[in-house]
């Protein structure tokens, strides 16, 4: 599926978002403590990220918010969202429906 502006992204409940000192991780319920290839680490940026998907919120909404709080060019922040969107997709951690009227 191709992620847009419009699109509603959800997070998939199999996954737990902890931050450890200064780390931000997902780690899926259904891998071991010891499968450390299955834990992934967030920038602080993905975080925030990961925070604003909430399945209410369409995609341009959260760039939108990014954009009026981050020092940075918006054509960045977009591209960069859209980016973080796609992998976290590719990855099995969130759904995306269609947000168009």
């Amino acid at each position: 599926m191709a992620i847009s502006k419009e699109s509603i992204p959800s997070r998939k409940e199999e996954f737990i978002f902890r931050k450890i000192e200064d780390e931000y991780i997902l780690v899926p319920l259904y891998s071991s403590s010891d499968d450390v290839e299955h834990i992934f680490n967030l920038n602080a940026t993905g975080a925030d990220i990961w925070e604003r998907i909430d399945g209410t919120k369409k995609v341009g909404e959260i760039i939108e918010e990014l954009k009026s709080e981050y020092d940075y060019p918006p054509d960045s922040i977009e591209r960069d969202v859209m980016e973080f969107l796609h992998d976290l997709y590719q990855a099995g951690m969130i759904e995306v429906r269609d947000g168009g009227s």
